[in-house]
């Protein structure tokens, strides 16, 4: 993708297919104000899940996963690191389509 705005869109749709295809039931939020993307029932209980996606490999070959948004507003950048205590789940979607559901206990 062009940009990581559409990057982004594609990760936040394979992670619905996922959840879906998974015989969970997603919600989505009405706004983009919260820290999560998505809220997926598992098991009669609703969890947040941040999506993400990476495309940049380390030098052995290895995904690096940013765990933070950078957004340009006019003169500024306005940089938004990752907060564990906001979501139950980070959802990393790398570059040649592999999926991790990452519990944010191992943060």
């Amino acid at each position: 993708f062009k940009n990581s705005k559409k990057r982004g869109d594609a990760g936040l749709g394979i992670a619905i297919a996922w959840f879906t295809d998974e015989g969970r039931t997603v919600s989505i939020p009405l706004t983009d104000s919260q820290d999560y993307d998505l809220v997926v029932d598992i098991d009669k209980r609703l969890y947040r899940v941040q999506v993400t996606t990476c495309d940049q490999k380390q030098k052995r070959g290895r995904y690096v996963v940013e765990l933070r948004t950078v957004s340009y507003g006019g003169k500024d950048y306005n940089i938004k690191h990752f907060d564990s205590t906001t979501v139950d789940y980070l959802f990393v979607v790398t570059g040649d389509g592999t999926k991790y559901l990452i519990p944010v206990e191992v943060f």
